[in-house]
């Protein structure tokens, strides 16, 4: 999921939200329906099942919404990518602030074994000039002539993202196989709803004139935004943790604190994708351990999640890496201090506790990680842009 203050600043994708008290309906109401999305809450079904409805993007009934794509590959040259666009947007983080419709926010982050490269030219384009096909998955965007991002079909899904000035280039297919919907984040001044899809992504990534051959997993995500107010405490941190399981599981799951310090009770869970395929929402998050780096960002924590039937505890390390190259506005981030979300690679080891057995599985995944003290300072360094130029 992904989020942007719609305002002309870009604090990143934001993939959590709030808990707390009041909302869509009950609690139970709550964890078994979305506001925005069919389906029960935590269940995985087949991609192909999916309703249209629910995957195609229509700017005018959310302020925003968008696809982001979190990759982790078997590639060490390329070890993962993050890439995503989010139409309209909100303020993630406590201030309120008005959406800006025309607000395109857009990224092209491809971790390589030499640093991040970093193509963020968020508030540069209008999502006037996006194209989203009503009755099937073909969202794209043109700039200068040129295609700068374009995904079509569904489940199978063609993935083209291109930097403005030609430097880095992906071409991905992604395969997707379930898809979750997640428990709705109740935020302070919207209701922040989103899907998340686990499949195969193959493909390649080129910098200039260096082309990598990539093999791997994609956790495939749809944010949609409903602008209502709650009276919830904000956040104030979380992190967000997505793994590929070595026998072909997979999880993505949250942890997050309010402002006071405690944890958001809607909003520490993961959904389990077994190797079989079969999906389990994970209601119940403990943080035992989350240690920062110098830059204030996480590099290592261990969480677990659990039902009253089955406990994952995830022991998850961030491997380290510089920014190579941040570019595509005059506000990117040339540090990863000044990036309020940067993208985390991560190796894990996941200990799955199910019915008095325990297994141990080698895993691999992307992250981000959030807290509202480092958000505040990335945005207010980023000054106002002027209006889009696309």
């Amino acid at each position: 999921m992904s989020a942007n203050d719609g305002s002309g600043t870009d604090p990143g994708p934001a993939h959590a939200g709030d808990g707390g008290d009041g909302g869509v309906g009950s609690r139970d109401a709550r964890a078994r329906r979305s506001a925005a999305f069919g389906g029960l809450v935590g269940v995985a079904v087949p991609a192909s099942t999916v309703a249209r409805r629910d995957y195609l993007v229509d700017a005018s009934l959310y302020p925003s919404e968008g696809n982001w794509a979190f990759c982790r590959f078997e590639s060490d040259e390329v070890p993962a990518i993050r890439l995503g666009f989010e139409l309209g947007g909100f303020n993630p983080g406590a201030e309120d602030a008005a959406p800006r419709p025309t607000y395109l926010q857009l990224h092209l982050e491809v971790m390589t074994d030499e640093g991040a490269l970093f193509w963020l030219p968020s508030g540069q384009y209008s999502t006037e000039d996006v194209v989203s096909d009503p009755d099937r998955m073909d969202v794209r965007f043109e700039a200068g002539g040129r295609e700068v991002f374009r995904l079509h079909g569904w489940p199978s899904i063609s993935c083209h993202f291109r930097s403005d000035d030609g430097d880095l280039e992906v071409n991905l297919q992604f395969d997707l196989t379930s898809v979750s919907v997640l428990p709705d984040a109740l935020l302070p001044y919207c209701v922040f709803a989103m899907w998340e899809s686990i499949g195969r992504a193959h493909g390649e990534a080129r910098y200039r004139d260096r082309t990598v051959p990539l093999d791997g997993t994609v956790f495939f995500d749809h944010p949609r935004v409903i602008e209502r107010r709650h009276a919830v405490t904000p956040r104030q941190m979380y992190v967000y943790t997505t793994l590929r399981l070595e026998d072909g599981g997979g999880l993505f799951g949250y942890y997050a604190l309010d402002t006071l310090g405690r944890p958001i009770e809607d909003y520490c869970f993961c959904v389990y994708v077994d190797s079989a395929g079969r999906g389990r929402l994970l209601s119940e998050g403990v943080l035992a351990r989350l240690d920062l780096d110098d830059d204030d960002i996480a590099r290592s924590w261990h969480l677990t999640w659990r039902d009253a039937e089955v406990a994952l505890e995830a022991d998850v390390t961030v491997r380290p890496g510089p920014i190579l190259r941040s570019w595509g506005g005059p506000n990117a981030p040339q540090t990863r201090r000044e990036f309020g979300f940067p993208p985390l690679v991560l190796d894990a080891t996941v200990q799955v506790h199910e019915r008095g057995a325990t297994s141990a599985l080698r895993a691999w995944g992307l992250a981000e990680y959030f807290n509202a003290d480092l958000a505040a300072a990335d945005l207010a360094r980023r000054v106002q842009p002027g209006p889009p130029t696309g």
